[in-house]
């Protein structure tokens, strides 16, 4: 039986809240319908919100940036566009958003992946970008919202290309508005940085700005889940990052692992051997679970369900909450970013 978003905020009262500094939480990011690759169909997001396996839903991706407004593509889940506006109108993913929300899962907006055109040269342009995404996407108001009144829970940073010096700005307007909202929702900002270090595409704002969550890329790449047992896997350079360089010494870093066949070009693991892994990184000081590219993918190959089961068995290990970041206020001036020119349609 299939859950209406309705039926699902009815069972809010019963929800966990969703606690960043769990031992155990699960991340997909959902939205590019990748298990159409293979045959299979992405759900709506609410179908994904059914039960407690995962925790964090990725909405992917903003990955265009056109005259300084954020664009997104969510493949053949939402295509209906504001009059005149490449901003999309999405009003059914919004009320899935709010009833996952309402199941304790919290939902952030990712900007970037492997195709796209997000790049914020300078402070100026990630400042403007900022304030967009805050009246669009959070806690802000404007007569184009893609998912109407629901509020977001944060933002991921998912860059892989471009001029990204101006992500810093980017994040550190976000947390002041996140100071002075007053209005008791608690907001994010996470990372999916690939996993050699430092990664190229985020360091500036990993060094510079306060992060809750960074669920590293492990796939794709010669430190990947596919080179565990060897020195070139390297979650422990991560975990080190975490206590040494980032500003938040609580921030979690989760392992970042392809949701089954199809879905990375190296790095896809069985279950076995992703509860190995697990195993042998839970430890860590600051690991805080498992990422997976993506939803459907995921499911069909249940990594997920595995995944979690194994995690949440052994429970999520309570420590104090961080002390909240002071972040200067940054105030953006009245300029637009660049128009960028990106590709119709992201790869996944």
């Amino acid at each position: 039986t299939v859950l209406t978003a309705a039926g699902l905020a009815a069972l809010s009262p019963l929800a966990m809240a969703f606690d960043p500094l769990s031992r155990s939480n699960v991340v997909n990011y959902w939205g590019q319908n990748s298990v159409s690759y293979s045959g299979g169909q992405e759900s709506p997001l609410a179908d994904y919100c059914q039960d407690d396996t995962v925790d964090v839903f990725a909405l992917a991706f903003i990955y265009q940036i056109q005259n300084g407004l954020p664009v997104l593509n969510l493949a053949s889940h939402c295509q209906t566009t504001f009059a005149g506006s490449p901003v999309l109108n999405c009003p059914q993913i919004g009320k899935d958003i709010s009833a996952c929300q309402g199941r304790g899962k919290a939902i952030v907006v990712s900007i970037g992946g492997a195709s796209g055109s997000y790049s914020l040269p300078d402070a100026v342009a990630g400042t403007a970008f900022a304030e967009k995404v805050w009246d669009m996407f959070l806690g802000g108001s404007s007569p184009t919202r893609p998912f109407g009144d629901a509020i977001l829970d944060g933002v991921d940073l998912d860059l892989e290309s471009g001029q990204n010096a101006g992500y810093a700005a980017f994040v550190d307007t976000l947390r002041a508005k996140f100071s002075s909202a007053g209005n008791g929702h608690k907001y994010y900002i996470t990372a999916a940085p690939q996993c050699p270090y430092p990664d190229q595409a985020t360091k500036e704002a990993l060094q510079q700005s306060w992060f809750d969550l960074v669920w590293v890329q492990f796939y794709n790449n010669y430190c990947g889940v596919n080179s565990f047992g060897t020195g070139q896997f390297n979650f422990d350079a991560w975990n080190t990052w975490a206590t040494t360089v980032s500003l938040n010494k609580d921030v979690r870093i989760l392992l970042g692992v392809p949701g089954g066949p199809g879905a990375a070009g190296s790095g896809v693991i069985d279950a076995t051997q992703l509860n190995t892994i697990l195993g042998s990184v839970k430890s860590a000081s600051n690991f805080g679970g498992v990422m997976m590219w993506d939803a459907g993918v995921a499911r069909k190959s249940g990594l997920a369900a595995s995944a979690s089961s194994f995690l949440k068995a052994r429970g999520a290990m309570v420590v104090p909450p961080p002390k909240a970041p002071t972040v200067p206020t940054i105030t953006a001036p009245s300029v637009a970013v660049p128009t960028i020119t990106a590709p119709s349609i992201p790869a996944p």
